[in-house]
């Protein structure tokens, strides 16, 4: 399996608890009729690739590493899955910065958390 493909299943496994707090109004970001059935699949396929881009220029003698490869992860699927817009609202990187220590204190959080962020560094698992 490459990074990118347990990127995607890492990915969907937060879409799936994204989607389970959605309100009703973001159900308006369906997919125009007409679009391609594999559309939302190459849109997954491009997150993925700006998650690796990112993590890559992460110092690799950073402390920090793993922290952060995950936020830029955590980050991503957000926006993709919320809006675009959020980049933009300060708030948002609050927000994900409260996110990620509230996973990272549940301990059998912070152990999935490890084994991403060795998916998302390339490390052997």
């Amino acid at each position: 399996m490459t990074s990118v493909d347990s990127i995607n299943q890492l990915a969907g496994l937060i879409r799936g608890q994204v989607a389970a707090l959605r309100r009703p109004a973001s159900q308006s970001r369906r997919t125009p009729t007409g679009a391609r059935p594999h559309a939302k699949d190459a849109q997954h396929q491009d997150i993925a690739s700006l998650v690796a881009k990112r993590v890559n220029v992460i110092d690799a003698n950073d402390p920090q590493r793993e922290r952060k490869a995950f936020k830029i992860f955590l980050e991503s699927v957000l926006i993709a899955e919320l809006g675009d817009e959020l980049a933009n609202d300060p708030a948002f990187y609050v927000m994900v910065e409260q996110v990620q220590r509230q996973m990272e204190s549940d301990e059998s959080l912070a152990v999935s958390i490890r084994k991403a962020c060795r998916i998302l560094l390339g490390e052997k698992i």
